[in-house]
């Protein structure tokens, strides 16, 4: 018995090690149609909200941890005759309603204004800001509202005396700022806001005239949710006349912007704030470059990559395309930050037009001297700061105060529509998001057009509308008190959301 039952038990696990390789040769035979992959099938995604984060007013240097500088703390941070104003705007996207919008304090959540949509849009104001402040409007259709806000900003005495306005912008992982200074008598503060709910780690690049900067102390700074982080520049990069600053977030979105201020001894020497360029690219447009007697005016080029660059610049004027001696076939070195006067122009508006062999990035400023206070003083300056921009760009933008201001459009040359002209629909919305006036503007290719706000129906708007097909039209808003002036860009809107292909397996 005892053998048959050894037997028994071999005879069984023969019979299993065959069963197993059979299933091993069928499985290598037979298609495993339960692991296959299905067609992909689209899934509509929802349109996600609109978020922009708005910058609050300037503030003098003052001591911050993390740098090397020290202020004198007795220096009030703003000064007391300053006015903020902040504006927000929604409007109609194609047959898309309007969506309201709110705007709450970043940091403890408080309200700060609301926008109540009217037929065409809503619009709505706030004064006395005092910090950052959060928009955001939640989608009413099929796509991301469209949704937009500024900060205007002005003293008339102090080491911050000027007018400065930028509009809010939205968080990104990565942000180009062209424009400051840290030489002698000019502060480049620079504010990282965090919007979201993770923290975001953020690494700085700094170039110079002379290269990219070895910064002192560590280049990376950790935003938490619902905070800002200051860096003063003049800290971690000294005697830097130009800069530009890469600003990369991981982990959350950011925005970011540069506050540019200046004195020449006791004199103020120009204040306002740097916001975002387009990033780098072989075509950089930068609009609303305002000129007038007795001014400067120059263009910003840095090629961040490995690559030296032959650039060229053209000015698109109300006259059309304006070339400028020693202004095509620039050897611009890799890594160095180049500063090109714009001398030689006449008094009006135009449109910057940078073209390089390899990616470069771009931003053009303007200098206006003003009355001294007193006789034998000198002159205050005030300065504006105008970023690139993406041709194509439509959308509203808020205009908060009562600054006069004009809209500058220019078509850059290239295959545009037939008639050699670009159009665009300008809608005027006043205080309540009504309608003032509707108007086409026409832009020929290779120029600039400027239209007055004042000179619209029922006077300057609350904010605009602009509404284009044509990928060569480039625009922005000039903001010019005479002896103060600014320029507001428009950010891109966010785009519809797309059909994301999914794969079942």
């Amino acid at each position: 018995m005892r053998v048959l039952s050894v037997v028994g038990r071999t005879v069984w696990a023969a019979v299993v090690l065959a069963l197993v390789a059979a299933v091993v040769v069928l499985a290598g035979r037979v298609p495993a149609d339960s692991a296959a992959p299905r067609a992909a099938a689209p899934v509509e995604v929802p349109p996600a909200p609109s978020v922009l984060v708005c910058p609050g007013p300037l503030r003098l240097a003052t001591e911050q941890d993390g740098t090397d500088a020290d202020y004198d703390p007795a220096f009030d941070p703003s000064p007391v005759d300053a006015t903020s104003l902040l504006g927000a705007v929604t409007s109609r996207r194609g047959d898309e309603q309007p969506a309201p919008a709110a705007g709450t304090r970043l940091g403890d959540g408080a309200a700060a204004l609301a926008v109540a949509p009217a037929v065409e849009g809503g619009v709505a104001g706030a004064s006395g800001v005092q910090g950052p402040v959060v928009l955001r409007a939640e989608p009413t259709g099929d796509a991301p509202p469209w949704l937009a806000g500024a900060l205007a900003w002005r003293a008339g005495t102090g080491d911050l005396r000027g007018l400065a306005a930028a509009s809010c912008q939205r968080p990104a992982p990565r942000t180009w700022l062209v424009g400051g200074s840290t030489a002698l008598g000019a502060s480049a503060r620079l504010v990282l806001l965090n919007p979201g709910a993770t923290p975001a780690s953020v690494t700085l690049r700094v170039w110079g005239p002379s290269g990219a900067l070895e910064l002192a102390g560590a280049p990376e700074y950790l935003v938490v949710p619902g905070e800002e982080e200051v860096v003063l520049l003049e800290g971690v990069a000294a005697e830097q006349p130009h800069m530009v600053v890469e600003v990369t977030a991981q982990g959350g979105l950011v925005a970011a912007y540069l506050q540019d201020s200046r004195t020449d001894g006791l004199v103020p020497a120009g204040v306002d704030l740097v916001t975002g360029s387009a990033p780098p690219a072989t075509t950089q447009v930068v609009p609303a470059v305002a000129v007038d007697d007795g001014g400067d005016a120059l263009v910003r080029l840095l090629a961040p990559g490995e690559e030296d660059a032959v650039v060229d610049v053209v000015l698109l004027g109300p006259d059309g395309v304006v070339r400028l001696p020693g202004a095509e076939g620039i050897g611009l070195r890799a890594g160095e930050v180049l500063d090109m006067p714009l001398d030689g122009l006449e008094p009006g508006d135009y449109t910057v037009v940078v073209t390089a062999d390899v990616p470069v990035v771009a931003g053009a400023a303007v200098t206006r001297v003003g009355e001294p206070e007193e006789e034998g003083d000198d002159p205050p300056v005030e300065r504006a700061w105008s970023p690139s921009v993406a041709p194509g760009t439509e959308g509203p933008v808020a205009l908060p105060g009562d600054v006069p201001a004009r809209l500058v459009l220019g078509a850059v040359p290239g295959p545009a529509a037939s008639t050699g002209s670009a159009v665009a629909t300008v809608e005027a919305l006043d205080a309540a998001g009504a309608v003032l006036e509707r108007r086409e503007v026409r832009v020929g290719a290779g120029s600039s057009v400027t239209l007055p706000l004042d000179e619209l129906e029922g006077g300057r708007p609350a904010a605009l509308v602009v509404r284009t097909e044509d990928a060569h039209l480039a625009w922005a808003v000039v903001l010019d008190a005479g002896d103060a002036i600014s320029v507001v860009a428009p950010v891109a809107q966010q785009g519809d959301a797309p059909a994301v292909p999914v794969t079942v397996r």
